[in-house]
């Protein structure tokens, strides 16, 4: 790869190009469909409301009865909002209705039951004097059929996130499953032998443990099922723990082992010298240089993160999570934060990547405030990456000058 190729923007690009991950259908009943992506088109298959149905307490009536002033009329029926078949109002007279009760033939009005002198809470009256100062309009506080929505409507598209809205919405048109998209399958595997376990106190050389839990917290949030094992600095090991989490995955990620040193076993197994099914590179990125992708030998693809556990996540959002989610990874623009210190040892041309914490000011604007502290540690309360230098040069989403200087991209986390 020549000198360009190693900005992290075209490097993401790049993985997103390369790497086509699985994308099934399935049918689900729709309450088990919630936090699922769409797969297909979802239309309506009726009108809402299917018949004219009151929006008000009051009296269904015809409006050729009505006059301004006061016009009293005789009660005829009661109308509850319940199941039940409703006949033709006769004319010259009043149907006492609830809201949500099914309107009569021939009514084209509900006088609001404030508008009478009947009480809201006693029984149906004989009649009904409706006090109006004009006739009130053709359809006036009555839901007209397929009001809401109509017969064919498009009530989601694929991509939309099922949320509690539309499960409320399918409900309400009887629709009983949902074509969702099934829910990804992502292996983990971490490598080092000096990587324990998190109990107990861990002895010299020795370090717990996070980056399976840690990415694997990243991923279930994006509703992904996961998988982790731990590896061994050993080809043997490795070998045998990428078949284990290829056998149950759409994805593996490995974390670890693609640096220069001679205990790099992912780079030494997969990248030139090995199998060669993977490429590396190291990004202008900070945190997150190191950086790789290809396919197993089994077609499943592989993406291969630093072992670092900040430079793990970096890359998760930066490279992993765009496959995953599309759009809804991308990164978005807020203002900086006024405590922002900027420190001048970045380098120029790389882009940095540091914790941050969002809010909004006294203007209700979100903006995001960069966190102190030293690798992970600040990650524990913040809640986007803050992207700083490369981000607005060469091979960003945006040209450069075109955004305002008090802006900064984020990843929200």
């Amino acid at each position: 790869m020549n000198a360009a190729s190693r900005d992290p923007w075209q490097w993401r690009d790049l993985v997103r190009r390369e790497i086509d991950l699985p994308r099934t259908v399935l049918e689900l009943p729709v309450d088990d469909a919630v936090g699922r992506v769409v797969g297909a088109e979802v239309a309506s298959p009726e009108d809402l409301p299917s018949t004219p149905i009151a929006a008000m307490d009051g009296f269904a009536v015809r409006r050729a009865d009505l006059a301004a002033g006061s016009v009293t009329l005789p009660v005829s029926s009661e109308i509850p909002a319940r199941p039940g078949a409703i006949g033709e109002l006769a004319r010259g007279t009043a149907a006492r209705i609830m809201t949500g009760a099914p309107v009569p033939g021939g009514a084209d009005v509900v006088v609001e039951v404030e508008a009478t002198d009947a009480d809201p809470f006693g029984p149906s009256p004989r009649t009904v004097t409706l006090s109006l100062q004009e006739v009130p309009a053709a359809r006036r506080h009555i839901r007209g059929v397929g009001e809401e929505v109509s017969s064919g409507e498009v009530l989601a598209r694929p991509g939309d996130r099922v949320g509690a809205g539309l499960v409320g919405l399918l409900r309400a048109l009887g629709v009983e499953t949902l074509p969702v998209e099934r829910a990804l399958a992502v292996g983990i595997v971490v490598t080092g032998d000096e990587l324990v376990g998190t109990a107990g106190r861990a002895e010299v050389g020795a370090v717990r443990e996070s980056n399976g839990e840690m990415l694997g917290a990243a991923l279930r949030a994006d509703g992904v099922e996961v998988r982790a094992v731990h590896s061994t600095d050993t080809h043997a090991d490795l070998t045998a723990a990428l078949e284990e989490a290829a056998a149950h995955s759409d994805l593996v990620l490995t974390t670890g082992g693609i640096g220069h040193g001679a205990y790099d076993v992912v780079k030494t197994l997969l990248g030139e010298r090995g199998g060669g099914g993977s490429r590396f590179e190291h990004l202008r990125l900070r945190p997150g240089g190191p950086q790789g992708f290809g396919h197993l030998p089994d077609g499943t693809a592989v993406i291969h993160l630093p072992g670092t556990p900040v430079g793990a996540l970096v890359g998760h959002h930066l490279f992993v999570r765009p496959l995953l989610v599309g759009e809804r990874a991308a990164p978005r623009r807020v203002l900086r934060g006024a405590a922002d210190p900027l420190p001048g040892s970045r380098r120029a041309g790389v882009l940095h990547a540091l914790p941050g914490r969002l809010r909004h000011d006294s203007h209700g604007r979100e903006c995001v405030d960069l966190l102190p502290g030293r690798r992970l540690a600040p990650y524990g309360r913040a809640d986007a990456i803050v992207l700083l230098g490369g981000a607005d040069g060469a091979g960003s989403p945006e040209a450069a000058g075109t955004v305002p200087e008090e802006t900064v991209l984020i990843l929200p986390l």
